[in-house]
């Protein structure tokens, strides 16, 4: 009962995994948080036994658990946002890998940036969205009063006040898009500069690095084959694509389809 699933890469193998909060009134309203690991493929997962999520040596308990798999330290490593019943949102920080996440015992009670308490009143439900569209993510989260709260990003780029930007590049843009197999990506440059491209998925982690080299002014392009940093081919699904010459950064959003 209670069930909230939320499909990612939980193991790094390419395929799609499920992760489900609970509330089961027939093993004593339990709050654990269950892992479904794909065994068949992409396009049609078979899901058998499950495991629960630790933090250090115990499964994580919270009743009526609600998780979404999200980096927000933004340090490259998947972490754990747990909603639940008592309305707060709670944040394990990933002291594993993104191929075999840990967590510690002790965890966060996320806050506002003036330190209030983020609380949607009772049985909390966590989604990551751009809601904004400027390049990144933003939190909704709802509860049983059928309300919907938005918490926007305010990560700072860096831009001092009263400091001019420049603006000498222009793109990417992404050609097509929505785009099954391969993208073309096209970028212009007004100066000389090191050019990065970077992949994210939706939860925030860096999936692949395409290009991070120096380049001259003037119109640049490349293809990309929609697959991550080992060759191997996205799943399906929303990713966020930054573009950062010199100290110049441009996001634009990729829809990849099979």
């Amino acid at each position: 009962m209670n069930s909230c699933p939320f499909i990612m890469d939980w193991n790094e193998d390419g395929k799609k995994d499920l992760m489900s909060g609970e509330q089961s009134p027939l093993s004593g309203n339990t709050g654990n948080i269950r892992l479904y690991l794909n065994e068949g493929t992409n396009e049609a997962p078979v899901f058998g036994s499950y495991s629960l999520i630790n933090a250090g040596a115990n499964p994580i308990y919270i009743y009526r658990t609600n998780p979404v798999v999200y980096d927000l330290d933004t340090d490259g490593l998947k972490d754990l946002i747990v909603g639940n019943d008592n309305g707060q949102v709670y944040f394990y920080k990933n002291v594993g890998t993104n191929a075999a996440p840990q967590f510690n015992t002790t965890r966060d009670t996320l806050k506002t940036t003036h330190g209030v308490v983020i609380d949607a009143y009772y049985g909390s439900r966590v989604h990551f969205v751009d809601w904004t569209g400027d390049g990144d993510l933003d939190m909704l989260i709802s509860g049983f009063d059928g309300f919907v709260q938005l918490y926007e990003n305010n990560t700072i780029t860096g831009i001092e006040e009263g400091e001019k930007q420049k603006i000498f590049v222009t793109g990417p843009d992404i050609t097509p898009n929505p785009t099954t197999e391969s993208a073309l990506f096209a970028y212009s440059l007004e100066t000389p500069a090191h050019v990065r491209v970077d992949i994210y998925s939706i939860d925030g982690r860096l999936v692949a690095t395409p290009i991070n080299q120096s380049e001259s002014s003037g119109q640049h392009q490349f293809t990309w084959h929609a697959r991550d940093v080992q060759g191997r081919k996205l799943p399906a699904g929303i990713y966020l694509v930054r573009l950062t010459a010199d100290s110049e950064m441009n996001t634009k959003s990729l829809i990849i389809t099979h």
